[in-house]
């Protein structure tokens, strides 16, 4: 949610969610060149690239817009532009995928350890790039967006809906896969192994780096002191 900030702190915070976009784009792609599935968000858009022509990007994007429709439909009335615009950030991330996957194309895979090295990289900068995104304040994407409109309709936690989102979202593209190529592609260890620790590691640096939180997050609380101790003329 968009907050009242200074001009200095609102570029803060959005300089803060387009770093964290950029470091959750690198990890998909990271993880589309290992070759050992992506984080649940994206496998969809994964498995759809490896059969059809469009890139995983482009998927990506066309996907999004599917997720904001489906918090329309999830929210009815509460519907409002400010799900309409998770979409912006949503194109970022869908150009910055394909950008990456061409940055990283020299990258060799000689062995799979070298494939399990790649795919923990991923998941380490999907987690910081997540939480940047998050803890910033200002926009969702519709992967995070999706969630919240069904937990408010279902009246259930956050984190216990994206659970179930994540279980679909994985589902979905395994009967993409196995329906369209008669085999199981897209999704492998590596979509497991992400939707097992990046939420740990986002809740890791949280705890061990307190500082680092308050400081992508900014204080309220400071910016009320202030205000109580300035002086009125």
């Amino acid at each position: 949610m968009i907050r009242k900030w200074s001009l200095s702190k609102t570029v803060r915070h959005f300089l803060c969610l387009l770093f964290g976009i950029g470091l959750m784009s690198a990890s998909v792609a990271l993880s589309k060149i290992a070759l050992l599935g992506t984080s649940p968000i994206s496998s969809v858009p994964n498995v759809l690239s490896e059969i059809t022509t469009l890139t995983i990007g482009q998927w990506t994007i066309v996907y999004m817009i599917l997720l904001i429709g489906l918090e329309a439909v999830a929210l009815g009335r509460r519907f409002s532009w400010i799900n309409v615009i998770q979409l912006i950030p949503s194109l970022f991330f869908g150009i910055m995928i394909d950008w990456f996957v061409q940055f990283f194309s020299f990258i060799k895979l000689p062995n799979y350890w070298v494939q399990i090295g790649l795919t923990l990289i991923s998941i380490i900068l999907l987690a910081i790039g997540v939480f940047f995104e998050v803890n910033s304040r200002t926009l969702m994407m519709a992967g995070e967006g999706v969630t919240a409109a069904f937990a408010i309709a279902k009246r259930m936690s956050f984190s216990r809906m994206k659970v179930r989102a994540d279980l679909t979202m994985v589902i979905a593209a395994v009967i993409i896969s196995l329906l369209f190529s008669h085999q199981l592609i897209g999704v492998r260890e590596g979509t497991v192994l992400s939707a097992l620790l990046s939420g740990r590691i986002v809740g890791l640096i949280e705890n061990r780096l307190p500082k680092l939180t308050k400081w992508v997050r900014g204080s309220d609380e400071d910016d009320r002191a202030k205000t109580a101790e300035t002086p009125v003329n």
